[in-house]
């Protein structure tokens, strides 16, 4: 009885502490009352519940009664290790050493920190302190992550921007806290034109330094005008107004992208309706005599952007090997729609450009062998159709419109190295019956055989007679004329028919018949809008 008796205070004493810390950890509030040992329990505690910062308020408090308890430093610096704050980390690690120098936990977390920041000799350092042949492999990680940081930093001086980017994916594993190497990379991406890996980069540099907007301006610029992408240029520029809500670099580039997008947005909407007179208006005309249209604007914009001064120096500006997406696609539309208006000779540099930045266009392809095509360079014509099928496979094997026109194209090519009746007659194919009477009357009054009066032989004039004969013996015959106009020869052993179904690949074309080239192209291809596309070339 006597022995109950004294326990039952101690008891009630455990259990009065047990109830305060139980409570304490469910108001999340941090008792100072409570010994030290307990406060570290409930911390333990919450950490297990995975609410880290009410953890960090009970070890501050353990830590106040107690600075000397190097354990309980140690856990509140893994503590902050888990929330990414590595800097009040370090500072407990220091702690825990300052206290006891040998603490090997301590050591090989702040070596791993140091590693991460690139503190390459520090890393070292800690590693042999905490136990130096049982670390080894950390170690020899460390010295092959510096040497290929050093040979990324050599390779920028030569400008070998691939060795740059493989030297640097080697050591950022490792140094992945290092701000100048992840800057570095970046830089070296977007020498060697790799825009969304310089993006990636950029963004962990964010992270690191968040302080820095200059990032966000560089990423929103990349995107929206070298990959054309709109919605994520604007989440970037939120998320720099969400760091710096006063920054007036980032709300006025959104506006300015805001504005574009608008315009952009009716630009598409016009060609997907083919209603290119309005495209017209809205991308290639000044809305006002002061202001460039919005196809100048644009390209105003990236030309500035290629002048070093407009970034941060760390930063390269815009140039060649970086995606040109947007400056592809409005030279693409550009193009489609002076075609379309029957404007070959203003469509011409459009096209032209697009083919460079974007040679796998099919439309500026098509484009430019019509006009090819109206100026009767068949050959060449053929010859940049057979190239482009060859490269770009996917895109001809699904096309229709690609297989007609090269076959037109080709059947053009053969018809030229043949007989052309009204080139003989030196008439045009959609001369009438009265021009094509007046023309063989005039050669035959020029070349008779007994009037003729020149430079040709007999035999060369007596050839040419005949090639007249034989020209007017067809032309001025409707049956034998509706033939030839088929593609069929009817004094040719070789043509009994038309092996591209008896039509006028000329007039399919548009050649010297004044008629309509028109083609469709049945969705797939980028900057088409999904649907089937039309398209009309006149010449």
């Amino acid at each position: 009885m006597v022995r109950l008796h004294r326990t039952l205070p101690v008891l009630a004493t455990t259990l009065l502490l047990g109830s305060l810390a139980l409570s304490a950890i469910a108001a999340d509030v941090p008792d100072s009352s409570l010994p030290v040992h307990m406060l570290v329990e409930s911390a333990d505690a919450l950490l297990a519940a995975g609410d880290k910062r009410a953890a960090l308020d009970h070890f501050n408090v353990a830590i106040e009664k107690d600075p000397s308890n190097y354990l309980t430093i140690f856990k509140r610096g893994a503590a902050y290790l888990s929330l990414g704050r590595n800097a009040q980390a370090v500072a407990d690690f220091d702690s825990v050493l300052d206290i006891k120098p040998d603490f090997e936990a301590a050591l090989v977390q702040r070596a791993k920190l140091k590693a991460r920041s690139g503190d390459w000799d520090g890393a070292r350092a800690d590693y042999n302190r905490a136990g130096g042949s049982r670390f080894a492999t950390y170690i020899e990680e460390i010295d092959a992550a510096e040497n290929a940081a050093t040979e990324a930093r050599a390779a920028t001086k030569h400008k070998d921007w691939e060795k740059c980017i493989e030297k640097a994916g080697i050591a950022i594993p490792v140094a992945g806290g290092d701000l100048e190497l992840r800057n570095l990379r970046a830089r070296c991406r977007l020498q060697a034109g790799n825009a969304l890996e310089a993006v990636t980069d950029l963004q962990q540099a964010l992270i690191l330094n968040p302080s820095d907007i200059t990032p966000h301006l560089y990423i929103a610029n990349l995107l929206f005008y070298s990959l054309n992408d709109f919605d994520r240029a604007k989440q970037q520029l939120l998320k720099c107004l969400h760091s710096d809500p006063d920054s007036k670099s980032c709300s006025k580039l959104l506006r300015r992208f805001k504005n574009y997008n608008k315009s952009l947005t009716k630009v598409r909407d016009f060609r997907t309706k083919r209603s290119f007179a309005s495209l017209k208006r809205t991308l290639l005309v000044p809305t006002d005599e002061d202001e460039p249209d919005l196809f100048t604007e644009l390209t105003n914009d990236i030309k500035d952007l290629e002048t070093p001064t407009t970034f941060d120096t760390n930063l390269p500006p815009f140039h060649s090997k970086l995606p040109h997406e947007l400056t592809a696609e409005l030279n693409e539309i550009a193009c489609e729609t002076y075609t379309e208006l029957k404007k070959p000779k203003q469509a011409a540099p459009y096209c032209d450009e697009t083919l460079r930045l974007n040679p796998a266009s099919l439309p500026a392809t098509l484009a430019k062998a019509a006009s090819l095509v109206s100026s009767e360079l068949f050959e060449e014509a053929v010859r940049m159709l057979s190239a482009f099928r060859d490269a770009h496979q996917g895109v001809t094997e699904s096309s229709r419109v690609f297989s007609q026109k090269f076959r037109e194209a080709q059947t053009l090519l053969k018809r030229s190295k043949e007989k052309d009746y009204y080139k003989v007659l030196g008439v045009s194919r959609d001369a009438d019956d009265r021009t094509i009477k007046r023309a063989y009357r005039n050669l035959v009054k020029q070349y008779h055989p007994d009037k003729y009066r020149g430079e040709l032989n007999e035999e060369e004039v007596q050839s040419k007679m005949s090639a007249i004969n034989e020209a007017w013996e067809v032309l001025s015959n409707p049956e034998l004329k509706e033939r030839f106009d088929n593609g069929d020869d009817p004094n040719s052993n070789e043509q009994q028919g038309n092996p591209f179904g008896g039509g006028n690949p000329f007039a399919q074309w548009g050649h010297q018949g004044g008629g309509p080239f028109m083609f469709r192209q049945q969705g797939g291809f980028d900057g088409f809008g999904g649907g089937g596309q039309h398209f009309k070339f006149n010449f």
